[in-house]
């Protein structure tokens, strides 16, 4: 009978571990600490390790580069209560083979058992390298617990000893550059430059020449030769973020630069060499985009090796309380202010708030509501969610959300009035689009909740429910 180590100085999370791994038709093990589990591995190797990540003395990661120099064939599993992006970065690097947050579910173990426990590394396998990066640079400020946070933070940890293409998706607002900092952070080229290009803040004109460069005299007002991202990115990782938004002809001499790893400045015939790893964002659905000859379907295979998906704030859960101390904590330091707590009901309003601005909008409600607060405890009264004052502070100065979402809806009129030709009233069949897409939109965001998607459009529930089809 394969036996199942288990690792932790909890005896209640050993008990309940043991009871589902008996169940399961294994043997269970049990070691307290990490190094009662290095000792047990030396007599016997088991099938798989369950190792807290927290434990007195000797911490599970350091326990975990122990198994891996030693037994690389070994699959372990970390456990921890307190997952951060550093600690799930670190898991991955290190070489485990799964990665979970406590409590742990039944269906949970019994599927880890039956992927892991007879699927051991041959032996001979060279192990991942123990040293690990001492700090995570910006991925700090990426927080959270949430499951769905933690399947994030382990597919950034897969992504960080590669120079694979990655396509980080996901709504504004939700830390989609932070996510691009943490792989580069963590990669190869840390010590080299991180530079970010937002593709729709940039008129379609001026993009090419701040990407490629250009040379002296290659239209009018170019007075000298100016470096593009792609070469002051050279050694690091270029972020394209919101590259949904990039111009149809771009989007062709990018696809030829990312195929040929060559590019020639503008005004130029002399090709350069690419040495920059590219990461891409979008809060578009990349997919219909290609459906609807938007964007060009090979460009999206080409940046779309690996799609990384960084899920909306509220369908994180327990994460939210947590972003909510940590920015309660910053705006304390940045506005010089010592706001201890959130009250209760308040925090209870924030939780159910849809958060269409998602963690951007949660950071600037916090600082306004820190710096309005007169007391040392934040209340109901200071939050001001959803009035017209923090909507404009969701898209800041120079993000390009809210002059993007204007510029892409004036374009969209433009095409509308364009098609209609003579028919008629246009008027009426433009805004009757433009409502029923804000109250699907907002349908959708709120989980199909009505009190929320009309708290969400300002509007009453009554009133949205005489607008639904």
């Amino acid at each position: 009978m394969k036996r199942i180590l288990i690792v932790d100085d909890e005896a209640s999370i050993c008990e309940a571990l043991s009871e589902v791994v008996e169940l399961a038709g294994y043997l269970p093990w049990i070691a307290s600490s990490g190094h009662e589990a290095l000792s047990a591995i030396e007599t016997e190797q088991p099938a798989l390790v369950f190792l807290d990540v927290q434990m007195p003395g000797v911490d599970g990661l350091t326990v975990l580069g122990e198994i891996r120099r030693r037994w690389p064939q070994a699959p372990v599993v970390m456990m921890t209560a307190y997952g951060t992006v550093q600690t799930a970065l670190e898991a991955v690097r290190l070489g485990a083979y799964e990665y979970v947050g406590k409590p742990l579910e039944i269906d949970q173990v019994r599927s880890i058992l039956e992927r892991a426990a007879g699927t051991q590394r041959p032996r001979g396998t060279t192990p991942v390298p123990a040293k690990v990066p001492a700090t995570v640079g910006t991925a700090d400020a990426l927080i959270g617990q949430s499951p769905e946070m933690q399947e994030v933070f382990k597919l950034m940890g897969l992504l960080t000893s590669n120079d694979l293409s990655v396509l980080i998706s996901g709504e504004s607002g939700v830390g989609k550059e932070l996510v691009a900092k943490g792989i580069h952070a963590n990669s190869a080229r840390k010590d080299q430059p991180f530079v970010a290009v937002n593709c729709g803040a940039i008129p379609a004109q001026l993009l090419e020449s701040e990407l490629f460069g250009h040379e002296r005299g290659a239209f009018t007002g170019a007075t000298q030769r100016r470096l593009g991202r792609f070469e002051t990115a050279a050694g690091g990782t270029l972020f394209l973020d919101e590259i949904g938004e990039l111009d149809y002809h771009l989007q062709s001499k990018l696809l030829r630069v990312l195929q040929e790893r060559r590019f020639e400045r503008v005004g130029s015939s002399t090709s350069l060499p690419v040495d920059a790893r590219i990461l891409t964002a979008t809060n578009r659905d990349l997919q219909h985009e290609v459906e609807q000859k938007r964007f060009r379907e090979d460009l999206f295979h080409r940046i779309n090796l690996v799609n990384l998906h960084v899920p909306p704030l509220r369908k994180r859960g327990q994460d939210l309380v947590l972003l909510a101390n940590h920015f309660l904590g910053r705006a304390n330091l940045e506005l010089h202010r010592q706001v201890t707590s959130i009250h209760p009901v308040a925090l209870e309003r924030l939780s159910s708030y849809p958060w269409p601005g998602n963690v951007r909008e949660l950071e600037n409600t916090l600082r306004k509501a820190v710096l309005l607060s007169r007391g040392d405890q934040l209340t109901l009264h200071d939050l001001h969610l959803g009035d017209a004052n923090n909507a404009s502070a969701v898209g800041t100065p120079g993000s390009g959300s809210e002059e993007g979402a204007k510029q892409r809806l004036d374009s969209a009129v433009r095409e509308l009035l364009r098609e209609s030709g003579e028919e008629a009233p246009l008027f009426h069949r433009i805004t009757g689009l433009v409502e029923q897409v804000l109250i699907d939109e907002a349908l959708r965001l709120c989980d199909n909740n009505q009190v929320a998607a009309s708290r969400l459009l300002g509007i009453n529930r009554t009133t949205l429910r005489k607008k639904l089809p």
